[in-house]
């Protein structure tokens, strides 16, 4: 794979009892961007192992998953199947209604070839964006892993379409010479 598989980060959140070192860019993302609801009801679609959601139900939040193996976690609805076929009527059931946030850190198994690997992981993006949409409560917030390429831009438009405000991060846990970066959106426009 080309990194190191237990630095600093990775080693860190084991400390800290999360499965993945992704849980710090979700922590670096609310800290500058305070996306996270206080005691509302999140969307982690790509749930798995359970970084994100572990992270949000430790601040009140109450989280419905969806991935295509549940985490080993207490207290979250976990939805096991794919993002690309789950139903918004399923997670609107599972969530009691429109929720405050849709968070996603979705990405497929990459296959080395950059166009390829961004070309899936926009698809993914856009359907964590259209799910968002339909899901969210207006005035919901959405964050969303992208990998850089040429359809990236693209993308940033259709979530500045959808949402008042909209930044790019690549926040500090990220590897070094990961092409990922995340869109921060807040604020839903009422459809």
């Amino acid at each position: 794979m080309g990194y190191d598989r237990s630095d600093s980060w990775t080693r860190k959140a084991k400390a800290a009892g999360f499965p993945a070192r992704s849980v710090f860019k979700l922590e670096e993302i609310d800290t500058r961007h305070h996306v996270v609801p206080a005691a509302g009801v999140a969307v982690d679609l790509g749930c798995f192992p359970g970084s994100w959601s572990k992270w949000l139900l430790g601040r009140g939040v109450r989280v419905v998953g969806v991935d295509l193996k549940a985490p080993d976690l207490p207290g979250g609805h976990w939805i096991v199947g794919s993002v690309m076929e789950v139903d918004a009527a399923a997670l609107l059931e599972a969530s009691g209604g429109r929720v405050d946030l849709v968070v996603s850190d979705l990405a497929q198994n990459t296959t080395g070839q950059r166009l390829v690997d961004h070309v899936r992981q926009i698809a993914l993006a856009d359907r964590a964006l259209s799910l968002a949409i339909e899901i969210g409560r207006p005035g919901s917030n959405f964050v969303c892993k992208v990998f850089d390429g040429e359809d990236a831009g693209a993308f940033v438009d259709r979530v500045r379409a959808a949402y008042a405000d909209v930044k790019r991060l690549k926040p500090d846990a990220t590897r070094g010479n990961s092409v990922e970066f995340f869109v921060v959106a807040k604020g839903l426009r009422p459809t």
